[in-house]
């Protein structure tokens, strides 16, 4: 019965180990696979703003000669100051050429009382907050076909902050 005992004993100690070698291993491939996906693809490094009129449509934005207009953001990186009499701006983000399905683009501070998304030319999303604070944040939906589009927000607001305060997130949003 001795002999019986500390044979169990010992298969239990190697079921054990066998657990967690399995365990590790399941986590070796789950970070492995995360990590397959590039930190470029997830944090918009810069995108363009330019300040607008609020009767400015997007037709008016694409086909604008005028290049010089749009200003740069880099991600981490300040907001140019918004004119006092300013109420509109126009944000343009350039996406990734592959967006892989179930994606979507993420802002997690940005000021604004209506915001207007575009993709090219396509209306994708309208929302006007209907309450007196500005602070906003937003997830708008992406798919396959958008890849190397830009996206383009209009912004708009009667108070005194207006544009993207945050890093720009494209990432999978299911």
């Amino acid at each position: 019965i001795k002999g019986e005992c500390e044979y169990m004993q010992r298969l239990q100690q190697r079921q054990w180990k066998i657990w967690l070698a399995i365990l590790l291993g399941f986590l070796l491939m789950a970070n492995h696979v995360f990590a397959d996906q590039p930190e470029a693809m997830k944090t918009v490094s810069e995108w363009g703003i330019t300040w607008g009129s609020p009767d400015e449509t997007i037709t008016d934005i694409i086909s604008s000669p005028d290049v010089e207009r749009w200003m740069t953001v880099k991600s981490g990186g300040r907001m140019p100051v918004k004119p006092i009499d300013v109420t509109t701006a126009w944000v343009r983000i350039k996406l990734p050429s592959v967006v892989p399905m179930d994606y979507g683009m993420y802002i997690d501070d940005m000021y604004t009382q209506e915001v207007s998304v575009y993709i090219g030319d396509r209306l994708s999303r309208d929302v006007k907050f209907d309450f007196p604070y500005d602070e906003q944040r937003g997830l708008f939906p992406l798919s396959t076909i958008d890849g190397g589009k830009f996206v383009y927000m209009k912004l708009q607001t009667s108070m005194d902050r207006l544009g993207i305060h945050s890093d720009i997130r494209i990432d999978h949003y299911s």
